[in-house]
């Protein structure tokens, strides 16, 4: 068990690398931000989010390792002034598997079906195909490269993601930066064994379909946009559980409706976008977020292996 669970960091959690001596195994967050208030009105809205990951792998060898897992996403909110709040769920299936191919590179590869709606029925078009390849170089035993592509069937149409990024750890072992662009990227310091102070940004486009019509209109889905950035205070006990307070703010978010699509998307741009808004947008706002995990401290022959089989670790691509 301890094997399966430390593959498993190794290549999907954002926790884990080579010079860590720790993995998160469960991860749990909830978001809130109260007051958003829409484009030329004074209704206002609340934004409730929550998210969870699991991940389960099966290590055939020391250079391979299938992946197993499931992720979580919830967004409620009135999407327009004149609708009630509404939830809107997507649950992602993750299949895959990482190949170490010498010292220094490995890959992993993922395919990644997914139900994305409200949930008010099931149809053809609360379902998507994705997939996502993410390659590793590592450089030394704290600094790595990673640079890859994620891609899916967003209601909207095609959507491709290039992904870069690196982990850095301090040789004090205090200063840690995880980056995954442009998806994710943590910054955090160790003030004590216990408490962590840090600095994260999370990038998500996600697309929902809404079964309920309006009027005519049919085919209707939301597109999530948000760009969210927080500092936060992290509090770990001996038993392994964590907890994390955060605060800070939305940039340039949105959660439109739309029942047309594009001829491409990629972070920032739409190609052939002649799409019309269906609903009015609500303003960006201040978010407060907890968050709590399981971490497994590894001692010094679980370490071991686990740079034996990989090092140091990729980001998670589906948060």
């Amino acid at each position: 068990m301890k094997r399966i669970n430390l593959t498993f960091i190794l290549l999907v959690c954002s926790s884990a690398a080579s010079a860590q001596d720790y993995i998160d195994l469960f991860k749990f967050d909830y978001a809130n931000t109260p007051v958003n208030k829409f484009d030329t009105t004074e209704v206002t809205t609340r934004l409730q989010e929550i998210n969870g990951d699991l991940t389960v792998p099966i290590a055939i060898n020391d250079n391979f390792a299938l992946l197993t897992g499931i992720t979580f996403e919830n967004a409620s909110a009135s999407f327009n002034p004149d609708r009630k709040v509404e939830s809107l769920t997507g649950i992602t299936l993750k299949l895959g598997a990482n190949i170490k191919f010498n010292s220094k590179w490995s890959g992993t590869y993922l395919i990644l079906p997914k139900i994305s709606s409200d949930l008010k029925k099931i149809s053809n078009q609360d379902f998507q195909f994705g997939g996502a390849v993410l390659m590793k170089y590592s450089k030394s035993s704290n600094f790595s490269y990673k640079f890859g592509v994620y891609a899916n069937n967003e209601l909207f149409g095609a959507f491709i993601v290039p992904i870069f990024g690196f982990y850095y750890l301090s040789l004090s072992q205090k200063f840690e930066v995880k980056v995954l662009l442009p998806l994710t990227a943590d910054l955090n310091y160790s003030i004590t064994k216990s408490v962590r102070f840090g600095l994260n940004f999370r990038g998500q486009v996600r697309t929902y379909n809404v079964n309920t019509p309006v009027e005519l209109e049919t085919n209707r889905y939301l597109t999530k946009s948000a760009n969210d950035v927080y500092a936060y205070c992290q509090y770990g006990m001996k038993n392994g559980l964590n907890f994390q307070l955060g605060f800070g703010r939305s940039f340039a978010r949105s959660y439109r409706m739309y029942n047309e699509k594009v001829s491409l998307g990629i972070p920032l741009y739409y190609f052939g976008n002649n799409r019309t808004q269906l609903n009015m947008d609500f303003s960006d706002g201040w978010l407060f977020k907890a968050t709590v995990f399981y971490r497994l401290k590894l001692g010094k022959t679980t370490a071991n292996r686990v740079k034996n089989i990989e090092k140091p670790n990729t980001d998670s691509l589906v948060e």
